[in-house]
């Protein structure tokens, strides 16, 4: 079985897709912020602590952090280690219900990091975790046809 909790990075500062969101001015002090998946909760408390409103959940770090609707709802690096393609769709669109204005969707792209073995439409590591990864243009499909 795969450890999915493994994924979940001990992170000191903000991630590439929240740090975007700041960058391009779409969180602001003014937006709500909700992870979807939010793993160890780095991006959460980062931003409580720019004064941000944010709340996340995750199905193993925050079992009983409450879903709700937010200005944008972020998920993360999250369908990278979801191995079930249905239970990926579904995170996709929980987390869009749960959006009232941006959803931002972080994902691992094809490089020359791969590593692991085959399994499924992905790779098993070393650490007994799952990776999809996605090219640019096959995750902007996935999405259209998903949402």
């Amino acid at each position: 079985m795969v450890e999915r909790h493994k994924t979940a990075l001990t992170r000191y500062e903000l991630s590439k897709p929240v740090k975007s969101l700041l960058e391009y001015g779409l969180l602001t002090s003014t937006t709500s912020f909700f992870d979807y998946g939010c793993g160890q909760g780095s991006d959460v408390r980062g931003l409580k602590g720019l004064g941000h409103e944010a709340d996340g959940w995750d199905p193993v770090h925050r079992p009983d952090g409450q879903k709700h609707h937010a200005d944008i709802v972020n998920l993360g690096y999250v369908l990278n280690v979801i191995e079930d393609p249905a239970e990926r769709v579904e995170a996709v669109r929980r987390a869009f219900e749960l959006t009232r204005s941006v959803m931002s969707v972080g994902v691992m792209l094809y490089g020359n990091d791969i590593t692991g073995r085959p399994y499924l439409d992905g790779y098993r590591t070393s650490r007994n975790t799952f990776q999809k990864y996605f090219t640019q243009q096959e995750f902007k499909d996935y999405l259209e046809q998903i949402l």
